[in-house]
């Protein structure tokens, strides 16, 4: 099973991070992104990679967000990474709650590794809304960040819910294995 721990978040908030990929689609120029279709927007905190079964990463959920409380986060500006010079990832950062979801990130990656699980522990709050496969238009950056700026939505983090992710010629196709509600 190929498993990762994310969070989803409110139909309001898919809402405007989807109308924030629209203008941005509308700027990129054709075929210019691979997009992420909304009902795939979450907030990914660490990713597991293949593991034969999902018993230790629920062990290691559970333990990691013992008395961790709901998160109010608001949406932030355009991102990509690695760099702008050389984007392979555009998203949506997380500007209001960002310090409390990196804490529920450490944890959670404690309770992970706890449970003997390897993985790449670099968490930073954002949501990706697509992979940039052709060069952008020059002022695309300035122009969609600008926009993104001016969209801000707010939402809660109510739970973490460990995914199985199948990859398929379409793109990736996502499956609830667990979900841990925070308090």
């Amino acid at each position: 099973m190929r498993l990762f721990a994310a969070s989803a978040f409110s139909p309001a908030f898919v809402g405007n991070l989807k109308a924030i990929a629209d203008y941005a689609r509308d700027n990129a120029g054709r075929d210019a992104v691979k997009w992420v279709p909304p009902e795939n927007f979450h907030l990914t905190y660490v990713f597991l990679g293949e593991l034969e079964r999902p018993e230790p990463a629920i062990k290691g959920l559970e333990a990691g967000l013992a008395g961790i409380k709901r998160i109010s986060a608001v949406s932030g500006g355009l991102g990509v990474f690695p760099s702008p010079r050389r984007p392979n990832a555009l998203w949506v950062g997380i500007s209001e709650g960002a310090a409390e979801l990196r804490e529920l990130a450490r944890r959670l990656a404690e309770g992970l590794a706890g449970e003997g699980l390897s993985f790449e522990d670099r968490f930073e709050p954002h949501v990706t809304i697509g992979r940039v496969k052709k060069p952008l238009p020059e002022n695309f950056f300035r122009r969609t960040g600008d926009y993104a700026a001016g969209r801000r939505a707010r939402t809660e983090i109510v739970s973490v819910d460990l995914m199985e992710s199948r990859l398929t010629p379409e793109g990736p196709v996502y499956r609830q294995v667990y979900s841990k509600s925070l308090l």
